[in-house]
């Protein structure tokens, strides 16, 4: 089992976000436990790795740090699939540029999950999205009830975890549900005096470990979940409604930007251009046809 010290230098420190993603439940309920998607974690779980051509949107600004991090721990968020209209748009940023990588596969998706990035670059996903299914709400990667024994030992954990650090609960009388217990023992622990960061640095590190020794209990299930995706590379139907999802979800990390592919509303801005920033790029005059052509590359290197 690795240190938390190892942890953290992944990259930038996680700390003040790690507090926020680990302990904090806003439903109060098991289905916002946070899991983390970490690349080290994965290694020794899974050492072998899923190699994958694989794209990510971003606006111009995005592009230098999407450079910069290459070949690194650092994960972001991919597509195998992505509709014209979410291209032109963008999601989290303004869009209009897709980056065409090859990296690492930690989770792939038939919908978008929700993965949650920190300061760091890693990101997490929630244990509701593991378990619900792709037509439920919000929609998630199907697990099911073949994750309930999964369930049955993160609640074991965080019971543990209660049990050990019940000292610095303000009411015992929450004792009885870890899920509101394990906020109140993070706020007893920041607010319990000069060692606070030290007994908070050490709780984050039983979560993960604890986190680790589940995950890596049910490995054979988990790992299908997180990566079945990338066999298909299909958006799934809905049978009730018909519709797809607008966009699929990969975690990705140790890429590698092979080209750039710039969208119609910024192509006469680099109609004389052969690279960005030194990588070569592809100008589009059309969404759909770009959106096409993306899924048609990742269908032609499964």
């Amino acid at each position: 089992m690795r240190t938390f010290k190892a942890f953290i230098n992944e990259g930038i420190a996680w700390q003040t976000s790690l507090s926020k993603q680990i302990f904090d439940f806003p439903r109060a309920s098991i289905k916002d436990l946070t899991i983390p998607l970490s690349s080290s974690i994965f290694k020794r779980i899974w050492p072998d790795t899923i190699r994958s051509t694989a794209f990510h949107l971003t606006d111009y600004d995005g592009l230098e740090n999407l450079k910069r991090i290459q070949n690194s721990k650092k994960s972001i968020s991919a597509f195998y699939n992505m509709r014209s209209r979410q291209i032109g748009e963008g999601i989290r940023t303004y869009g209009g540029y897709v980056a065409e990588i090859e990296g690492d596969v930690l989770v792939a998706s038939p919908d978008d999950v929700a993965t949650m990035p920190d300061k760091g670059g890693r990101r997490y996903i929630v244990w509701q999205t593991i378990k619900n299914g792709p037509t439920d709400y919000p929609p998630g990667m199907g697990g099911g009830r073949g994750v309930n024994k999964i369930e049955k030992d993160l609640e074991k954990m965080l019971s543990g975890l209660v049990d050990k650090y019940d000292k610095y609960l303000s009411d015992f009388r929450f004792k009885v549900d870890p899920v509101l217990a394990w906020p109140m023992i993070r706020d007893g622990i920041t607010t319990s005096g000069s060692n606070s960061g030290k007994v908070l640095h050490k709780a984050i590190a039983d979560y993960l470990d604890g986190m680790e020794k589940v995950m890596k209990k049910h490995s054979k299930i988990l790992h299908s979940i997180f990566t079945d995706y990338t066999k298909s590379r299909t958006l799934k139907t809905d049978p009730d409604s018909g519709d797809t999802s607008d966009w699929d979800e990969l975690v990705i990390n140790n890429f590698k930007i092979n080209k750039i592919h710039v969208g119609e509303e910024f192509a006469e801005d680099f109609e004389d251009d052969t690279d960005i920033m030194g990588i070569p790029i592809m100008v589009w005059n059309d969404h759909e046809k770009l959106s096409s052509h993306l899924s048609a590359i990742s269908k032609k290197t499964k």
